[in-house]
C-alpha cells in the first residue's frame, strides 16, 4: 500500500527537487537517494511529461496518443508510475 496520498486524474504531479538526471544512450538515468533508475520508452515519456503544469489525465493523453492505448488504461499506468516514484521522493503533488 502506498504511503503517498491518493492521486487522481485532475491532480498535477511535479518533479521533486534534488533528483539527478543524465541522458544516456538508452533513455534517462535518474538518481535519487542512493539509487539510480533507468527510464526508457513510456517511463521516460511520462517522466518528461510531468512538468508541474499537466494533470495526470493530460500526461495520460500524451501516452495514449504515442502508444495507441486507451485513455483509461493510460491514466491507470501514469497514476501507478507517478505514485511508485513518489514513494521514492521523485514526484510530488
Amino acid at each position: 500500500m502506498s504511503a503517498a496520498p491518493s492521486l487522481g486524474p485532475l491532480d498535477v504531479p511535479r518533479r521533486s527537487l534534488g533528483i539527478r538526471i543524465r541522458r544516456v544512450e538508452d533513455g534517462l538515468m535518474i538518481g535519487f537517494r542512493d539509487q539510480a533508475l533507468l527510464l526508457s520508452g513510456p517511463a521516460e515519456l511520462i517522466y518528461r511529461s510531468v512538468d508541474g503544469r499537466r494533470t495526470v489525465a493530460e500526461v495520460a493523453a500524451v501516452i495514449a496518443l504515442e502508444y495507441g492505448i486507451d485513455q483509461a488504461e493510460a491514466v491507470t499506468d501514469v497514476t501507478e508510475f507517478v505514485v511508485d516514484l513518489a514513494d521514492n521522493g521523485v514526484f510530488a503533488w
